[in-house]
């Protein structure tokens, strides 16, 4: 929506610095066994992966899928990422898990008391039933894990997508290794149920931590420096278009998971045609982008991650409402209160005062949703990001109107406040960055681009990416 679509790979954004909220009650390396490990006929003993599926499986933060299943490729829910992070809050405080109780005839989904758990201790939950990111894991476990527990073993001061601390401060304990030798977080793609292990089992236990120093990332080489493709004159390395060939058969292959269960098959055709054709080319595409996003960077003066500021300093408000329209973009901030009497005394101190500090005054004392302290300036979402009855209740109201009746939704009762979109921060973000896919598409379309055909046809596009899976961790 706010990136260049047609784009194989996405640049990657800045996470989000976030705090360690809670008090450490139980060491790292102390977590009881409570199941007896027997082994799962998917997780052989010399999968890089197995001791973490043993140490998670023992201490009860994961289970199998099945009857002898794991499904070490397997996706993650939120909710099921929700489930693990408030057993390991449980383990480190003693605070234990409480059950919750359903009205007469309401049928509560199975995550319900996990996700209760946690936004009850100020962590906040994405959509529990939708397919869990790298960066949501992350802000669960960040959330819930120890300052104490996170002691360095390591001394990365960046990693190529982010210098985020409390990422860094997992890569330092050696709890994240990222998601390729260069230590590339990736927050915004999927993750495998034995990436989820890894991180969970090294929390748990720190023999299993890893050492790690992240390579230098590729960038467009120096001309000469084993060539394999130029643009505009400009040398594209063999690094950097097979860093590229992993990352783009990476999100397919998730993709394919996510959607189906399959796991990318290399001779079967799927709609786009053979998969290492189609890698290939989307990888050549993203590697003339890159390219040519260097050169206007060195031609502005600015450095790579600045440079879609540089290219829109000060967007106008017009230009912000039209972008907000043309993709559908609402805005809104809201009060999460547990019952309907709770809603009504809202809506009477609302009806008192209806302005907006009146509102921000009652947020701060009534709402319950973590995530509005974390995004100060209000949601800013498109149509199926947020629940269905949240979303509708604010396009129900005009900008600049509150809802006269609570909303209800499986989390609870929202009195929502519209915003104009064009007010929020993150939109002039994602306008800048499609003002930057904009320019790089034309200049694309321009460009003067040769390719070294007997370098790149002796890439076996299967046998490196399975190499890159056997680093992943």
């Amino acid at each position: 929506m706010r990136t260049r679509e047609k784009s194989a790979l996405r640049l990657l954004s800045f996470a989000l610095a976030l705090t360690l909220l809670v008090t450490p009650a139980l060491a790292a390396g102390s977590f009881p066994a409570v199941n007896t490990y027997a082994g799962f006929g998917d997780v052989s003993e010399s999968a890089w992966y197995s001791s973490a599926v043993r140490q998670c499986y023992e201490t009860g933060l994961m289970k199998g899928t099945g009857t002898d299943r794991f499904s070490p490729q397997g996706t993650m829910t939120v909710a099921e990422c929700a489930a693990i992070a408030a057993r390991l809050r449980e383990s480190f405080t003693g605070q234990a898990i409480p059950g919750v109780t359903p009205a007469p005839g309401e049928k509560l989904p199975w995550y319900q008391q996990y996700v209760s758990y946690l936004t009850s201790n100020a962590v906040a939950v994405p959509e529990p039933t939708k397919t869990a990111t790298r960066q949501e894991f992350f802000d669960l476990l960040a959330a819930v894990t120890p300052a104490s527990e996170l002691a360095p073993i390591n001394a990365i001061t960046a990693l190529p997508d982010t210098s985020d601390p409390s990422l860094l401060a997992f890569y330092n304990a050696g709890i994240l290794t990222g998601t390729d030798r260069y230590g590339t977080f990736s927050g915004d793609r999927g993750l495998q149920r034995a990436e989820v292990a890894a991180m969970v089992a090294r929390i748990t236990d720190p023999a299993l931590r890893q050492p790690f120093i992240p390579q230098k990332a590729p960038t467009v080489s120096t001309p000469g420096a084993d060539t394999v493709m130029t643009v505009n004159g400009r040398s594209v390395s063999r690094e950097l278009l097979e860093h590229m060939i992993c990352m783009i058969a990476y999100d397919m292959d998730y993709q394919l998971s996510a959607s189906s269960g399959q796991r990318l098959d290399w001779n079967q055709t799927y709609n786009i045609g053979a998969p290492a054709p189609y890698i290939l080319s989307a990888a050549q595409t993203e590697a003339v982008y890159q390219t040519l996003a260097e050169a206007v960077a060195e031609e502005l003066g600015c450095p790579m991650d600045q440079l879609a500021q540089q290219l829109t300093p000060n967007p106008s408000q017009e230009t912000l409402q039209t972008y907000a329209k043309q993709y559908g973009l609402l805005r809104a901030k809201h009060i999460l209160c547990p019952d309907p009497d709770t809603a009504q005394a809202v809506l009477d101190g609302l009806e008192a005062v209806p302005t907006l500090d009146q509102f921000d005054a009652l947020l701060q004392v009534f709402g319950q949703d973590p995530g509005m302290a974390q995004n100060p300036d209000g949601y800013l979402f498109s149509s199926g990001e947020m629940v269905p009855e949240f979303e509708k209740g604010t396009q129900a109201l005009a900008i600049g109107e509150y809802s006269k009746e609570p909303v209800q939704s499986q989390f609870g009762y929202h009195i929502i406040w519209r915003l104009d979109p064009a007010g929020h921060p993150d939109l002039i973000a994602a306008l800048r960055q499609e003002v930057l896919d904009q320019l790089l598409t034309s200049l694309a379309q321009q460009a003067q681009v040769t390719m070294d055909e007997t370098a790149i046809a002796a890439i076996d596009i299967p046998a490196l990416y399975n190499a890159f899976l056997a680093t992943l961790q």
